[in-house]
Formats: structure tokens, C-alpha cells, sequence
């Protein structure tokens, strides 16, 4: 019977991995179709502020990146393939030299970093010469390696123990390791989430009050209405690495924050930024994060039982084309061929999102005028060449954020 979870497991697998991708790919020609069936005329609610040249450049930009992305999407499903049905990760297993929980930890490393240096080339293309052929990227090969070495860095820092931990729980605790795991990883995750704002994003960039005087009574105003501190808004040094401009907020408790890239702030008017951060400020007022965060945990409870369940199931390694039992094997599995599975529930988590965006919005538009937050998000979609038009479909799974043109109606019904 074992045998037969075996094989079932192994078709069921590697039908995802083909099925998943060819539907990725799928969805990305459905979104270019939908681009260039619309790219000779710029829909009529966006007439005021963006022209056909800035429509067609946000189309062009779009299909490069969409374009790039099914290579990508090819690729990926190459590496599933030699990593677990050619066996790629049972030869790494087998080939490394330690003992012990050592052993599992520099197998996951080592996967790691192969990993890393096997898709490091797509983000060199996409940084150097996609971002580049649109006038988006400002980074530099220098900043570009430091970035990588930093985060090498951090990810060691924090990933190594980590691990060891995790591992550890898993050889010392028996049948209900899973549970004290899902408690340790969940405790780790909360303090990274607190230590982010001032700890770890300064790391990558420098972040200054947004203090400009024509803001600073606006901002005030707006902020103690909501129930939050001036002292928590701040600008970030974006613009050394790109010219996309973007807010969002971050943390909780006294860490929390809401942060302007400084690109975004050079070509908004005092009314249109308020607006933006009265949207942002809306995500805190309505609790985001914390809904998002419990949503968070049940699925990762969900997940470590899971986990626990399947941790001693023979077939369930030999399923995934690796015939040895071991925790480390375990999280790989899990962090590699689990996604495959949920990844036809992402429209649940996508639409999730855009309700919260629409909330958002509607709290906007009771603070500030709607209008001011209208013409704030066509500037952003024109600067960071944003198309205004998109497939539903493909809308559906990825987007977390509602369309352009849901938005503006759903703004021009507060007016």
C-alpha cells in the first residue's frame, strides 16, 4: 500500500509541476494579449492624467517583464525537476560530509546557496537591462553585490540558528515536535516583524520623519485623527536604487510605521500625498496587520501539523523522489513542492487583499478627498509605468491590489 502512495504521490507531483507552470505561462500570454488589445487607446477614466506615449510605455514595460517571466517560469520548472524527480537533492544530501543535525543544516545551506547562484542571473538581467531600457534602474553593479552580501549576511545570521533550532526541536521532542515548532517559529517570526522597521530595513536604507513644512500640519492632522504618532512617518532612500515610487506601512507596537519612497513624494501634490497616507493610515485604523497576521498563523499551525504528520511517512519522501527520512529533507519538502499544491488557492489570498486595499480606500477617501487619492495613484501608475488595464484572470492570481479601473470607480462613488 506504501508503494502505491508512492507512485500516486509521484504523478500527482510532477503533474503539478508541469500543469502549475504551463498555467503560469498560460496566464502571463492571457495579460500580454489583454496589453496589447488596448495599447492604441488610453481608456477613457485615465484620460485626464496619462497620455497615449506614457500608456503604451507601461504596456511595453509590462510585456518585458511578462516575457521575462516565462523563462523564468521554464527554468523553474527545470530545477524542480533535476532537484527531486532526477534526484538532484538526494545526490546533495548524500554528498555532504557532516553528521548529526549538522549535517541537515549544511544540506539546507548548500541548497540554498546553489539555488541563489542558479537564479541570480535573472535578477541581473532584470535590474540591468529590463529596469535599465525604461529608465527605472539606478542601482549600480557595485551597490547590486553589496545588497547581495548583505543580505547573504542576514539570512546567515538569522537563518543558521534558526534551523539549528527547528532541527533540534524536531530530534528532541517526539510525536508533538511540531507543536513546540510551530511556537518557536512563530515567536521568531514576531520578533522579526518588530525588529524590521528599525533594525533590519536600515540595513539596505536610510530613513528620515517626513518633516517637509507644507506636510508637516497635514500629516499631523491626519495622523492623531487615526490614533497614531507623526513621529511614525517616514521617507525612504529609494531612489538609489530605482525611480518606482511606492508607500506602505510596517510593524506593530512602537515599531510601527508608514513609510514614503522619496520618488514617490518628488511628483505629488501636498493634497495627493496626504491622501496616500491616509490610505496607509487606514490599513493600521482597520487592524491589517494583525488580521493578516492571524490569518497567517492558522495557516502555518495548519501547515507544522501537517508536517508532523507526514514527518515519519516513508512514502511521503519517496513520493517527492527522495528516498531518505530525515527533518532536514522534511523542510525542504516543504518549503519546495508544498507550494506547488497551494498555489491554486493564491485567488483566495489575492482577493483577501484587494477588499483590504478597497477598505483602505474608502477610509482615504473619508479623511481626505477622493479625488486627491484618485489623481495621486493615476501619477503612480503613469511614474512606475503601471498599466491601467489588465486580464481578470491573471488579475485574480496575482494581483494584491484591485485593478486600476475597479479602484477609480469604487473612489469616484465617494465623491
Amino acid at each position: 500500500m506504501e508503494n502505491l502512495f508512492s507512485y500516486y504521490t509521484q504523478v500527482i507531483f510532477i503533474t503539478f509541476i508541469v500543469v502549475n507552470h504551463l498555467f503560469e505561462i498560460y496566464l502571463s500570454r492571457r495579460q500580454v494579449t489583454t496589453l496589447h488589445q488596448h495599447r492604441n487607446e488610453v481608456p477613457k477614466e485615465f484620460r485626464t492624467l496619462l497620455t497615449l506615449p506614457d500608456h503604451q510605455k507601461a504596456i511595453r514595460y509590462a510585456t518585458a517583464k511578462l516575457n521575462l517571466s516565462q523563462f523564468r517560469l521554464v527554468w523553474d520548472a527545470i530545477l524542480l525537476f533535476y532537484w527531486f524527480p532526477f534526484r538532484g537533492a538526494e545526490k546533495l544530501y548524500l554528498a555532504l560530509p557532516a553528521v548529526g543535525v549538522h549535517h541537515e543544516v549544511l544540506f539546507l545551506l548548500a541548497f540554498v546557496m546553489i539555488q541563489g547562484i542558479l537564479n541570480l542571473p535573472w535578477s541581473i538581467y532584470s535590474t540591468f537591462v529590463v529596469e535599465e531600457k525604461f529608465g527605472f534602474n539606478r542601482s549600480t553593479p557595485k551597490l547590486f553585490i553589496i545588497d547581495r552580501i548583505k543580505g547573504l549576511a542576514l539570512g546567515a545570521i538569522l537563518g543558521i540558528p534558526l534551523l539549528y533550532g527547528m532541527l533540534l526541536i524536531y530530534q528532541g521532542l517526539g510525536k508533538w515536535w511540531w507543536l513546540v515548532a510551530f511556537l518557536f517559529m512563530t515567536t521568531f517570526q514576531f520578533i522579526l516583524i518588530w525588529l524590521y522597521p528599525t533594525v533590519i530595513a536600515p540595513l539596505f536604507n536610510k530613513f528620515k520623519p517626513l518633516e517637509a513644512d507644507e506636510l508637516k500640519a497635514g500629516i499631523e492632522n491626519l495622523v492623531t485623527r487615526a490614533g497614531f504618532n507623526a513621529k511614525e512617518v517616514f521617507i525612504m532612500d529609494a531612489s538609489k536604487r530605482s525611480s518606482h515610487g511606492n508607500a506602505y506601512f510596517t510593524g506593530f507596537g512602537k515599531n510601527k510605521r508608514v513609510v514614503f519612497f522619496d520618488t514617490l513624494l518628488k511628483g505629488l501634490a501636498t493634497t495627493e500625498v496626504l491622501a496616500i497616507l491616509a490610505h496607509e493610515l487606514g490599513h493600521m485604523k482597520l487592524k491589517h496587520i494583525p488580521k493578516s497576521l492571524a490569518t497567517s498563523l492558522i495557516i502555518s499551525f495548519f501547515g507544522f501539523w501537517l508536517m508532523g504528520t507526514l514527518s515519519t511517512s516513508n512514502w511521503f519522501y519517496t513520493g517527492h523522489f527522495i528516498r531518505i527520512i530525515s527533518p532536514g529533507v522534511l523542510l525542504l519538502l516543504f518549503s519546495q513542492a508544498i507550494p506547488l499544491y497551494s498555489f491554486w488557492f493564491g485567488p483566495i489570498s489575492s482577493w483577501i487583499s484587494r477588499k483590504r486595499e478597497f477598505e483602505a480606500d474608502a477610509y482615504a477617501a473619508g479623511e481626505t478627498k477622493a479625488q486627491d487619492l484618485i489623481s495621486g495613484l493615476l501619477k503612480l501608475y503613469r511614474e512606475n509605468a503601471s498599466p491601467v488595464v489588465t486580464d481578470k484572470i491573471y488579475s485574480g492570481f496575482y494581483h494584491s491590489h484591485p485593478p486600476a479601473l475597479e479602484r477609480i470607480k469604487r473612489l469616484e462613488s465617494f465623491k
